[in-house]
C-alpha cells in the first residue's frame, strides 16, 4: 500500500482493525453465518437479558478464535520481518491483487466456492444451538472458523501485515477484528432486547442496504487495487 495510507493506519491500528472486521462482516461468508446467529438469537431467548447476553457471547466467540488464529499468525510471520526488504519491492503488487479480488468477490464478479470449515458450522452448529448462551458462544467460535476466500483475504491479507508491523500492539489486533465481524449480532441483539420492533427494523435496513454498501466497497477496493498495481508496474 502507498507509504502515506499505511501511515494513516498505523497511526489508529486497532480502529482500522475494527473497521476491516465490519467490513468484512458484510462479506458472503460472514454474513450468512451472522444471518444464522441472529435467528438463534431471536428464537432461542425470551428475555431482554438473555438476549442481549447471547448477542455478546456469540461476538466474544469470534473475536477469542479469530485472536487464537492471529497470535499464531503473528508469531510465524514475525519471522518474515528478516526478509521484509526482499519483499518491500512488491509490496504494491501483493496488496494491489489481494484489494483487487476483495473487490472482485464483494462485486459479485468473483464467486470462489470453496470455503474452509462449512462442515464444522453444520456438524456443530444444531448442536451449540441448544445450549443457551455458551452455546451462542461456541457458535461465535465454530462460525469464525469457517474461512472462505473472502474472510481470508481480509484477515490474512490486510490484517496480518498490519499487525505483523504494528510491534506489541499488532498481537491485539485480531481481538479488534473479531469484534467488529460479530458486531451486526451484538447491536441486533441489544435491540430486541430493548424493542422487538427497532430489532425488527435494524434487519430490515440491513438486508436493504446491504448490497449497495457491499458494491460501493467493493468498488472502492477494486480502484485503489487498480491503481496500487498501475503504480508498482509504471
Amino acid at each position: 500500500m502507498d507509504q502515506s495510507l499505511i501511515s494513516a493506519f498505523r497511526e489508529v491500528p486497532l480502529l482500522y482493525a475494527f473497521i476491516i472486521g465490519l467490513v468484512t462482516a458484510i462479506g458472503p461468508c460472514p454474513l450468512s453465518s451472522n444471518v444464522a446467529a441472529v435467528a438463534y438469537v431471536s428464537s432461542k431467548f425470551a428475555s431482554s437479558r438473555g438476549t442481549i447476553l447471547a448477542g455478546a457471547m456469540y461476538t466474544i466467540g469470534r473475536a477469542l478464535t479469530y485472536s487464537a488464529i492471529g497470535l499464531m499468525a503473528y508469531v510465524f510471520g514475525s519471522a518474515i520481518i528478516d526478509n521484509a526488504a526482499l519483499l518491500q519491492d512488491y509490496e504494491k503488487a501483493i496488496a494491489g491483487s489481494l484489494l483487487i479480488i476483495v473487490g472482485l468477490i464483494m462485486l459479485g464478479i468473483l464467486k470462489p466456492g470453496i470455503s474452509f470449515g462449512d462442515g464444522l458450522k453444520l456438524k456443530y452448529g444444531a448442536i451449540f444451538s441448544e445450549h443457551g448462551a455458551m452455546g451462542a458462544f461456541m457458535l461465535g467460535a465454530i462460525f469464525a472458523l469457517a474461512f472462505c476466500p473472502y474472510t481470508a483475504v481480509m484477515f490474512f491479507g490486510l490484517l496480518i501485515p498490519l499487525a505483523l508491523s504494528a510491534s506489541v500492539m499488532g498481537a491485539c489486533l485480531p481481538l479488534l477484528f473479531g469484534i467488529g465481524t460479530g458486531m451486526p449480532v451484538l447491536a441486533f441483539s441489544i435491540l430486541l432486547g430493548i424493542s422487538a420492533t427497532f430489532a425488527k427494523a435494524y434487519i430490515s435496513n440491513i438486508v436493504k442496504a446491504e448490497p449497495y454498501v457491499r458494491k460501493a466497497l467493493g468498488a472502492i477496493f477494486l480502484a485503489y487495487g487498480a491503481y496500487l498495481l498501475f503504480v508498482y508496474l509504471t
